[in-house]
C-alpha cells in the first residue's frame, strides 16, 4: 500500500550553498559530483520503477511509439541521460580550464616565424643522376 502522504523532497540547499561558495572549476566539480553521488541511488530507483511500470502486465509488448509504455521507458532513459550529460558537462568545464586546447592562431604564427629548412636549390639533386634507362 502507498503511504498516505507524499515523500518529502530531499533538502539540497547545502549543495546550492556549496556551489555558491565554489571559486574554482575543481571546487565546482567536487560539488557537482557530490550532488550526483548523493542523488544517484534515488534516481536509479526512479529509473528502475519507470521501466517496471512500462512493462506492467506486459503492456509494453507490441506497444506503439508515443504510447504510455514507450513514454515511460523514454522518461527513464532521459533521467539516465541527464545524469550522463551533467557528468559530461563537468568534464568539459574541467578540461577547458585546466587543459585548454592550443591556440591555433599562436601555433600558426610560430610556424610562419620559425625558420625552416631552406628550399632545395634548382637543378639536379645529389644522388639523382638523371633519367634511368
Amino acid at each position: 500500500m502507498l503511504p498516505a502522504e507524499p515523500f518529502p523532497a530531499p533538502d539540497l540547499s547545502h549543495f546550492r550553498q556549496a556551489l555558491d561558495a565554489a571559486d574554482t572549476p575543481a571546487e565546482f566539480s567536487t560539488v557537482l559530483n557530490t550532488l550526483l553521488d548523493a542523488v544517484a541511488p534515488f534516481l536509479n530507483e526512479v529509473i528502475e520503477h519507470l521501466a517496471a511500470t512500462a512493462k506492467w502486465k506486459g503492456q509494453n509488448r507490441g506497444a506503439q511509439p508515443e504510447s504510455p509504455p514507450w513514454l515511460l521507458r523514454d522518461a527513464a532513459s532521459r533521467i539516465a541521460s541527464a545524469i550522463a550529460m551533467a557528468t559530461e558537462a563537468d568534464l568539459a568545464i574541467l578540461r577547458a580550464h585546466y587543459d585548454p586546447p592550443p591556440d591555433l592562431n599562436v601555433l600558426t604564427k610560430q610556424v610562419r616565424t620559425t625558420p625552416g629548412t631552406p628550399p632545395a636549390p634548382p637543378g639536379p639533386q645529389p644522388g639523382h643522376s638523371g633519367p634511368r634507362r
